[in-house]
């Protein structure tokens, strides 16, 4: 047994030391750089590529099957001087005996001076479309998908091959992104990859370096990124723990600055359950602090994605600064410095969703939902409400205008011409246009233009071009509003309209809070329908359409005293004068009501009724918008008490029952109630037909005195005769 054994053990060192000398043989007189044109024509039968191989080939081939290549070239067959790829020197190699265990053992993996080349043309081609097998060689999805299964199929009858890697080394990698549709570019250089050992289900190291570049923006982004990888073949399962990934971006985008971002977490993908998550997140950027985690699903088909944020609190404003953007100033010097929110999120391939949104805005707080529903769209949708927001805080800060007298009620007396109507524009329909926002805000408390509104709703859409306030309602100055509106911005010229409606509401303080001169006080109640165009307060009235209808109840018209107006009248026609101005600067009423017909900016009123103590008013007139001008007229009736008269010159007797005395307001609409006065010529012909009245009345009683003289009992019955004669 012995001998045998050692027979053996010549027989097998025999064979050992011949294979070695064959290989030996083999590596000193085989030279593979003889096969050059051979290699190259097999690239381009099976891959349809032009293979360039600028120097040696060097290799080895026990105990490692090695080999070396310099100076490779690969470029479409169709154009091989268009080159995709460039490498100036790649080596690997793989220990031979373990292939006999169906275990692939590869040293170091290194490719240095890469060089990519990729672009699609202006008709969408890219360069690498006609990489691979053509023709006959390119299988079906159906065919492709049964390969695979036979491969799965094979290798789980053979077994499958174990692979290893002492380490992946890429150095000095440049990738070119050219898209001649949208003239874009991006460059991905400096790209240095290194690893640890790639051993199945054993943790290795991964670190990556580059510089991407892009041209629309113009941009630059330093890319690091550190971690522990791990794999599962027979799983499909892939992890990243304790990713450390810092991104130092500047350019256009950030108006010159420098900004940074740090995102570190852990991530798995699981491809047969088709699940990724990023676990454990935390981001850095500026002062901003978040944490969350992400999952995706369903990654081949509807993708599926679900997590959570939450941002603790930190200035919006210094967060902007910080990336290089400026906010608009603002009323509130610090609004925006305390911002902080939380939500789950939810999407897919092209939405996300931030629901039970949590948002903290300088102490106001937000609640609902709000998001992207289509990306690619800029969809934004919203849905929150909350407690009290003060608005004032984030516009603009009020303009500082020179101290002036306040208006004088009733309006302003100078006669001045007011300035015309701005033709400049006051809308950005173009952004208007473009906007697609659906969303309702619903809050206790507003601040708004100085005004507390409580409570306020507000929804509205914009989308294809049309704005629309679909709800807008609240309650302030004791009343409350609702209106609806429209905007036409992508028509030329845009339509406008407007359907409002005010209840109960103080008139007086709303015409004080907006600056308007003061005309009259009481509770308003207002429906309007208007209708208007273009993009400036001159177009919008000269092209004002529609109807008004409103009330007031118990109020006062404000700078005009109807009743001294009324008793100027009746000097007038007693051809006497007043001896002092009597009664209060204002004109109390009951009620104020009447409607209002807009065509064109020219407002025309005819069923305007009044109710003050003692006195009906009716009116009518027209009010010329685009110039500014009123011409109306009001006619006065006595009724009720007709007790005397404060002054002695405007005496009322049963001569002036039924007579409606004319008060006549012509002038500009901003001193509207200061340009009252009696209607003079109006008065003159009510003092004639008082003297023809009371001339009448004087001939009748002197016959009827004559014929109770001369008819005793019959008089009645002549006297009546002649009455009729006088149309009395």
């Amino acid at each position: 047994m012995k001998k045998l054994a050692k027979i053996l053990g010549l027989v097998v060192l025999a064979v050992v030391v011949l294979g070695i000398g064959v290989l030996f043989f083999l590596t000193r007189m085989f030279d593979p750089n003889d096969y050059k044109e051979q290699i190259q024509q097999a690239a381009r039968d099976k891959a349809n590529v032009e293979l360039t191989l600028g120097g040696d080939i060097g290799w080895s081939l026990f105990p490692w099957l090695g080999i070396e290549l310099k100076q490779v070239g690969l470029a479409p067959v169709e154009h091989p001087e268009k080159l995709l790829a460039e490498v100036g020197s790649m080596g690997l190699g793989v220990e031979v005996l373990p292939l006999l265990r169906k275990q692939l053992r590869m040293s170091d993996v290194i490719l240095d001076d890469i060089r990519l080349n990729l672009e699609v043309d202006e008709n969408g081609v890219a360069n690498w479309s006609t990489i691979g097998p053509q023709g006959e060689a390119q299988t079906s999805g159906e065919a492709a998908g049964q390969t695979r299964a036979e491969a799965e199929a094979e290798a789980q009858e053979h077994g499958r091959l174990d692979v290893a890697v002492e380490s992946v080394r890429i150095t000095n990698a440049r990738v070119e992104y050219v898209d001649r549709r949208t003239a874009q570019q991006l460059v991905l250089e400096d790209v240095n990859l290194s690893t640890g050992a790639l051993l199945e289900n054993q943790p290795f190291d991964v670190s990556f370096l580059g510089l991407l570049i892009t041209g629309q923006p113009a941009m630059r982004v330093r890319i690091d990124l550190n971690t522990v990888a791990s794999f599962d073949m027979d799983k499909e399962l892939y992890r990243l723990d304790g990713f450390d990934l810092k991104l130092d971006a500047s350019g256009d985008p950030f108006n010159g600055r420098a900004v940074g971002m740090r995102l570190q977490g852990d991530s798995v993908i699981d491809l047969q359950q088709q699940l990724a998550e990023l676990k454990q997140l935390r981001l850095s950027l500026a002062d901003l602090r978040a944490t969350g985690e992400l999952s995706a699903s369903q990654l081949d088909s509807d993708l599926q994605l679900a997590g959570n944020i939450n941002v603790a609190e930190f200035d919006a404003r210094a967060l902007m600064h910080a990336l290089g953007q400026n906010l608009p100033a603002m009323a509130q010097a610090n609004a925006l410095s305390k911002v902080a929110l939380s939500a789950s999120l939810d999407g897919d391939n092209n939405s996300l969703m931030l629901r039970n949104l949590k948002l903290l805005v300088d102490g106001t707080e937000l609640s609902g939902s709000m998001g992207l529903a289509d990306i690619e769209r800029q969809a934004l949708r919203f849905e929150l409400q909350g407690t009290s927001l003060n608005i004032d805080n984030y516009l603009p800060p009020p303009e500082d205008k020179p101290a002036t007298a306040a208006a004088a009620k009733g309006g302003s007396t100078s006669q001045t011409a007011p300035e015309p109507w701005s033709n400049e524009p006051v809308l950005p329909m173009e952004t208007l246009a473009g906007l697609n926002v659906i969303g309702s805000l619903d809050l206790q408390q507003v601040q708004l233009t100085g005004q507390t509104i409580s409570p306020f709703k507000l929804a509205a859409e914009a989308v294809d071009g049309n704005v629309r306030l679909r709800q807008f309602e609240g309650g302030v100055f004791g009343g409350q509003f609702a209106a609806t509106a429209a905007i036409g911005a992508a028509r030329v010229p845009a339509t406008l309209s407007l359907n409002g409606k005010l209840s109960g509401m103080d008139s007086l303080a709303l015409q004080r809070a907006y600056e308007i001169p003061e005309q009259f006080r009481g509770r308003l109640n207002l429906d309007m329908d208007l209708k208007t165009q273009g993009n400036s307060l001159r177009h919008w009235i000269n092209g004002l359409n529609g109807n008004v209808r409103f009330d007031v109840a118990e109020g006062a018209l404000l700078g005009v005293n109807l009743e001294q107006k009324l008793c100027q009248a009746i000097a007038l026609a007693n051809r006497e004068a007043l001896s002092t101005p009597h009664g209060a600067e204002n004109t109390p009423f009951n009620k104020l009501s009447g409607s209002f017909q807009i065509v064109n900016g020219n407002v025309n009123n005819r069923d305007l009724v009044a109710a003050l103590p003692g006195i009906a008013a009716k009116g009518n007139g027209d009010i010329n918008l685009p110039e500014q001008r009123l011409d109306y007229r009001v006619g006065l009736l006595l009724e009720g008490d007709k007790s005397d008269m404060p002054d002695p010159a405007c005496q009322v007797n049963k001569r002036y029952v039924g007579i409606e005395w004319p008060i006549r307001c012509e002038g500009y609409l901003h001193n509207a109630a200061k340009s009252c006065g009696v209607d003079t010529q109006g008065v003159t012909r009510i003092a004639g037909q008082l003297l023809r009245n009371e001339a009448e009345r004087k001939i009748e009683d002197k016959v009827g005195e004559k014929l109770e003289e001369k008819l005793g009992d019959q008089a009645p019955a002549v006297r009546d005769a002649i009455r009729g004669l006088f149309n009395r």
